[in-house]
């Protein structure tokens, strides 16, 4: 494979493109809480384009008609009157939290190309996000968690990650955890709210065809999906769910401050939860995770997580109910990450016995009680923040390889295979909390989300996506000159120019593709000599959208977007 390394896209620029308060009432009335200062700091324009529903649990039926009544005004651009209204109903019942769904979804200003990774959302200063997919519409969502106001976002890509909006954000309290699911049109997010609600686990949902928020068969904004006993407060939350076409299930696990693991389940998500006991009583600690493998001939439920003695635990559920199936002494460990389809379960974990502090794996091939250990990261190197995907006929591991530069390193392997070398995927060095990765299609394309250390920004948000020629990585980096990006193409006529280099000869295939992978026309097929080539690209006969320019170079390939808009 001499010239496995030969090809080197260097770009492709085709833009082708109420009531008064009393006066005793003020007199007692509390301090802003966030999500009053969340809406008070909102800029003319951004109320403007805000729509909210207000959030809080109480069986005062007056506190529940005041806060439909804090809608309405600020829904309807009275936001002063709202904002005194507010004040009142906190003054009443303490604590609330208010969701806010943009009535135009918000763009993120700093984009870039494939070349780059895709910046998710204009905040910064996150600690966790959560990544899921839609089938039937491609849309990708990220949910963002972070300290400061909103404590949460949502964010949607239609263009499978080549841009993104904020759709929604929330604000009440900071949530110790948050986690999405996409189910039925549905995504799904699990949080709590601490500070005013400690004993209840909550859940909204999003429109996957535009990211925004919608109700529940109730009627209401968001439900309790788990109920806590008295001085019990939730520390992580994982959701997954079946996925089955006629019972569509949703599943929601959470480790609580007492050390144990509840678990709930809800008929397609509608909002009615019963409660299914796990037997995990006491010890849980931290790196929760939560799978359903709908394929699996006696086990689908499968739990992950690290106990306070350092241990890493799995879970699964057969229908006898809930049995520990492995445990490993591990030492001090933050992520665990579950995945499993038909026979196969795999758990990636932090090893913190070995030195340095490495990233393994156990995987079970047979539906039973043997598991295999393995090893994702470099012997020499520290690494941690592991996460795993079955899809595309394999596996794909991501994880935060601790060399002086921080990488976000990336491995597949066949369902029976080898694991790949391990590839450096991101622009940025990643911070320590866990990526996302999840696959997109049914050839292996994975998409990534993680958060960036300290630059360009503190801890923002991004999207990378990875493509797989024969099994072997490739990396996206784009190198670009001044002399080769410095004229861009005729929008009106559609015509532009791909730019590429090969450093040997090649067989060289250039194809455009669409965003399900489809052909749709051949631009290069045949030898091709070293040095820097150009293809002339005209736009005629294709729609405007999204499409991706594909070229393999002896067996190793590389891809770049394209915006066709007309």
């Amino acid at each position: 494979m001499r010239v496995a390394s030969a090809l080197f896209i260097l770009g492709c620029l085709l833009s082708i493109s109420g009531a008064q308060s009393h006066e005793e009432t003020i007199q007692v009335r509390v301090a802003p809480t966030p999500a009053r200062l969340a809406l008070e700091q909102m800029s003319p324009a951004e109320r403007k384009n805000s729509e909210i529903a207000v959030e809080f649990h109480s069986s005062d039926k007056e506190a529940v008609l005041l806060g439909s009544e804090v809608e309405r005004l600020w829904n309807s651009g009275e936001f002063d009157k709202a904002l005194a209204q507010l004040g009142d109903l906190e003054t009443r019942v303490g604590h609330v939290a208010v969701g806010n769904s943009w009535r135009a979804a918000v763009p993120t200003i700093e984009t870039s190309l494939w070349g780059q990774d895709v910046r998710i959302s204009n905040r910064d200063s996150l600690l966790g996000l959560a990544f899921d997919a839609d089938d039937s519409t491609g849309n990708l969502f990220a949910v963002l968690r972070r300290t400061g106001l909103p404590h949460y976002s949502v964010c949607m890509s239609t263009d499978s990650g080549a841009t993104w909006n904020e759709t929604f954000v929330w604000s009440g309290s900071p949530p110790t955890s948050v986690n999405a699911m996409v189910l039925t049109n549905h995504l799904y997010v699990a949080y709590n709210s601490p500070e005013d609600d400690p004993q209840h686990i909550r859940l909204r949902r999003f429109l996957c065809s535009n990211g925004r928020a919608d109700t529940f068969s109730s009627g209401g904004n968001w439900v309790t999906a788990c109920t806590l006993d008295a001085g019990d407060t939730m520390k992580e939350v994982s959701l997954t769910s079946n996925q089955m076409a006629t019972t569509v299930w949703l599943y929601l696990a959470a480790i609580i401050s007492d050390g144990s693991v509840r678990c709930g389940y809800d008929y397609q998500g509608r909002g009615s939860w019963r409660r299914m006991s796990t037997g995990i009583t006491s010890g849980a600690s931290q790196g929760l995770d939560f799978i359903y493998n709908r394929d699996g001939d006696s086990s689908h439920y499968f739990i992950s997580y690290y106990d306070a003695s350092d241990t890493l635990r799995i879970w699964a559920r057969a229908s006898g109910g809930f049995t520990q199936r492995f445990s490993l002494l591990t030492g001090r460990g933050f992520a665990t990450s579950l995945s499993g389809r038909g026979d196969t379960v795999i758990c990636a974990y932090e090893d913190g016995v070995s030195s340095p502090h490495r990233v393994r794996y156990v995987i079970n091939c047979d539906d039973g009680d043997t598991w295999t250990i393995g090893t994702l990261s470099n012997a020499d190197t520290a690494a941690n923040a592991p996460a795993v995907a079955l899809g595309g006929g394999g596996f794909a591991a991501v994880y935060r390889h601790c060399s002086p530069t921080r990488e976000l390193r990336f491995r597949r392997r066949s369902e029976y295979g080898a694991w790949s070398a391990p590839v450096a995927i991101s622009d940025h060095e990643p911070y320590w909390c866990r990526p996302a990765v999840k696959c997109l299609d049914t050839t292996g394309v994975f998409g990534v989300v993680y958060l960036s250390n300290t630059s360009p920004v503190v801890r923002g948000a991004y999207f990378d996506r990875s493509l797989w020629a024969h099994g072997v990585a490739e990396q996206r980096r784009l190198l670009m000159d001044d002399g080769v990006l410095g004229v861009a193409p005729n929008p009106l006529k559609g015509i532009g120019r791909l730019n590429y280099m090969l450093d040997h000869p090649a067989e060289l295939r250039v194809q455009v593709l669409d965003r399900t992978g489809r052909l749709v026309r051949t631009l290069f097929s045949g030898r091709s000599s070293e040095g820097r080539h150009s293809l002339s690209f005209d736009a005629a006969g294709i729609a405007p959208g999204v499409y991706f320019i594909r070229a393999d170079a002896d067996g190793r390939a590389l891809t770049v977007p394209l915006a066709v808009a007309k």
